[in-house]
């Protein structure tokens, strides 16, 4: 009885609110039925949907154009045409903000790019089977050559600018340059006291930058770490350091990432750039 009751009530509830009429269908409320059948969908949209979309692409305006493809999914789902249309929408949209940027800056740096058309008609060929360009084992050939020339070419444009960045900072006054290369100054020191080891854990706080003074890394509270864990240039800086003090330290790849660079930020033959105060020796 209590069930039923609560049904009715959420039927009336609904009712009312079909009133204002959404303009996407026809609305009846003649009996539980219809208005389980309304409150689930509705719930189904709020609950699993809306709040998972991206509001980047989906917002107020747009929403209308989701519906309007919701509905005509909801006419015939068994539609393969129009399915296969939208998940080539989705995966569109997916390819060309993100894999297609992400590859282009890898490969060109920043503000370089693609030729957008070729590579949109490159994708298109290959999923329709069309090799009159040219085929898969010539593309894959062609674009890993390719590939490594670019690197090839990008390591030796990173590696000589970070040579003369660090040749004019080894003629600067204030700066010390070690015999494996590190160069270093110190901004503040602290205590005076002992210094840590190789393996010494130690705490520290840090920010870490291109040779263009972007920060592609920063701590502004104490990280823990071991030296015997960290880039060469580190562990040999850190051994020059007491609590207290405070070093800028300017390291050539050899002792940074090397070759192999680091994420997207840091490339192969990079030098880099740490400000580090160490906090303490454990």
């Amino acid at each position: 009885m209590k069930k039923l009751n609560v049904l009715m009530a959420v039927m009336a509830v609904a009712v009312l609110a079909s009133c204002g009429g959404t303009g996407t269908g026809k609305v009846t409320m003649n009996d539980v039925k219809d208005t389980i059948s309304y409150s689930i969908g509705m719930g189904r949209a709020i609950r699993v949907y809306k709040d998972q979309l991206s509001y980047d692409l989906i917002d107020s305006v747009t929403m209308k154009a989701f519906v309007k493809g919701f509905m005509e999914a909801a006419k015939n789902p068994e539609d393969k045409a129009k399915l296969a249309y939208a998940l080539g929408f989705e995966i569109g949209c997916q390819e060309m903000t993100q894999a297609y940027v992400g590859l282009s800056s890898n490969l060109f740096g920043s503000g370089e790019e693609f030729n957008r058309d070729n590579y949109v008609a490159g994708f298109c060929d290959a999923m329709l089977d069309n090799w009159s360009v040219m085929t898969f084992e010539e593309a894959d050939e062609t674009s890993n050559r390719l590939y490594e020339t670019l690197i090839s070419a990008q390591f030796d444009k990173v590696r000589d600018e970070s040579n003369a960045f660090l040749e004019a900072k080894a003629k600067e006054e204030k700066v010390v340059k070690t015999e494996s290369g590190l160069m270093y100054e110190v901004i503040k020191l602290g205590d005076g006291g002992p210094k840590p080891t190789a393996t010494s854990d130690v705490e520290v706080r840090y920010r870490g930058e291109l040779i263009d003074g972007t920060v592609f890394d920063e701590s502004t509270t104490p990280i823990s770490l071991n030296l015997a864990g960290v880039i060469k240039g580190w562990t040999e800086g850190l051994q020059l350091m007491s609590v207290g003090d405070k070093y800028r330290f300017y390291i050539p790849s050899e002792l940074g990432y090397g070759e192999q660079g680091a994420g997207n930020d840091i490339k192969p033959g990079a030098a880099l750039v740490f400000e580090v105060e160490l906090v303490s020796i454990k």
